[in-house]
């Protein structure tokens, strides 16, 4: 039985070849990472469609494809799979994976049946997207069975709704699977507040999403969250991170401005945020902070273009400059407040005009000036019983102490010039202004790693 399309015309052209043209349009580039887990919107392509390519353009399709979505119009508790033996759009047929629905109905709480996907749309309107990335020509389904020896491997889908339903179940799903399997969450942001609430709203979601902390997402804040959280639960467990793709509103593309739905995408990386900003972006960083420093010696706002969605999440830094090897300004700050791309601009305009150690640079310094970036993991709390214990904890990892209202920071290339403990603890205190032999109940302290970037010559 095909599950025939009901919202082509209306989500997505009902042409094969305006739903290739227009899909093709929203591409962007090729991608430097393929994942076999994204985040897309699903509302119509008018509004999402440049959203969910930029997604989508990062995927990794797997001989199992999961499409996990929100329920829209059938309530049910936990989790319902079709049992359809196709999926139909404009575009050809794409094979349902029966018996795999028919495991994970055995081993998870499911139901089995094709109402709740008569008329959601939150599972279709993925699938042209699928298949002009992997079958960019129509095909119907005897044509797909054929298709399938020239192009070398087969893949199913899995589509799943979600009801009301732990999202620890989604996860487990995830895990179970993982190794066959690719994975697209299907999920809009939040829904018919004004723009700006929308944006301030939708910031805050992709702030969480991208730092794991999944415990303070809202249901008011995404659709599909049950989808969202499994995922992210997942890259949790795994040390992955969800590294966004794009992200605005309706109100972007419309002119309705007072009741607005937010869109975003993200992609599964294997290892961090930072470690994903130092394979593809080294160069962009060091030419970031080089352009920071020459328009403020110039006395001009800088203000670049074509940011990296990546470089809109939300980090820390710290800026070093050296001239003829010595230190020349360094200044970072130890939270993310603010994007990492703002954060990279005004520490580099600080460490080269604002450090109170040193004299502003001048431009005839520019061109032997030595540029370094870090790029600071999420603080963590030492917990200690005394200062030996204390001691024990600290290499090699970046230190902040905290005494009321005296604190100090030492960056984790510190170590190279105190390898000794006790020497890089006593210095730390000193340069909080208190005594190298200080040490209190009230002493705070905490630990963060750091990613370098540096320029290279």
């Amino acid at each position: 039985m095909n599950k025939e399309p009901s919202f082509a015309g209306s989500y997505y052209p009902d042409s094969s070849d305006e739903i290739n043209q227009l899909l093709n349009s929203y591409k962007e580039g090729k991608p430097n990472f393929r994942s076999k887990a994204i985040i897309v919107p699903h509302a119509g392509y008018m509004y999402s469609g440049h959203c969910s390519m930029a997604g989508f353009q990062h995927f990794e399709p797997s001989e199992n494809i999961f499409i996990i979505a929100p329920s829209h119009h059938e309530t049910f508790t936990n989790i319902a799979m079709p049992e359809y033996t196709y999926f139909d759009t404009p575009l050809g047929s794409i094979e349902i994976n029966n018996r795999l629905i028919k495991e994970i109905a055995s081993k998870y709480p499911a139901i089995v049946s094709n109402v709740p996907f008569e008329q959601e749309h939150a599972i279709e309107v993925q699938l042209p997207f699928l298949q002009n990335l992997i079958y960019p020509q129509k095909q119907n389904a005897i044509d797909f069975v054929k298709s399938l020896k020239k192009i070398g491997h087969k893949i199913r889908l899995i589509p799943i709704l979600t009801g009301r339903c732990d999202y620890k179940l989604i996860t487990d799903i995830i895990t179970e699977y993982w190794e066959n399997s690719s994975f697209i969450i299907s999920s809009d942001l939040s829904h018919y507040y004004t723009q700006e609430q929308c944006r301030q709203i939708d910031n805050y979601t992709a702030a969480i999403i991208e730092t794991g902390k999944i415990d303070c997402l809202q249901t008011e804040q995404a659709c599909g969250l049950v989808g969202i959280k499994g995922l992210v639960e997942f890259a949790n467990n795994n040390d992955c991170a969800l590294i966004r793709t794009e992200m605005y509103n309706s109100g972007d593309i419309s002119e309705e401005k007072d009741k607005v739905v937010g869109y975003g995408s993200w992609f599964m990386y294997s290892g961090s945020r930072n470690e994903y900003i130092e394979r593809y972006y080294k160069k962009y960083i060091i030419d970031i902070v080089r352009e920071s420093i020459l328009h403020s010696i110039n006395q001009e706002e800088f203000k670049p273009n074509h940011i990296p969605p990546v470089m809109l999440e939300y980090g820390a830094s710290f800026v070093t400059i050296k001239l003829n090897g010595q230190l020349r300004g360094c200044i970072g700050s130890i939270y993310p407040t603010k994007p990492l791309i703002l954060d990279l601009i005004d520490n580099a305009k600080n460490a080269g005009f604002q450090d109170p150690r040193f004299i502003p640079l001048t431009i005839d310094e520019l061109e032997n000036i030595e540029i370094s970036v870090s790029i600071l993991s999420s603080i963590e709390r030492i917990k200690f019983k005394d200062e030996r214990d204390l001691l024990s904890k600290i290499n090699p990892y970046g230190i902040i102490i905290a005494e009321g209202e005296k604190r100090a920071v030492y960056l984790p290339v510190v170590w190279e010039q105190l390898p000794d403990r006790e020497v890089f603890l006593n210095s730390l205190k000193e340069k909080a202004g208190l005594p190298p032999n200080y040490f209190s109940k009230t002493l705070e302290a905490y630990k963060f790693s750091a990613t370098y970037i540096t320029e290279e010559y």
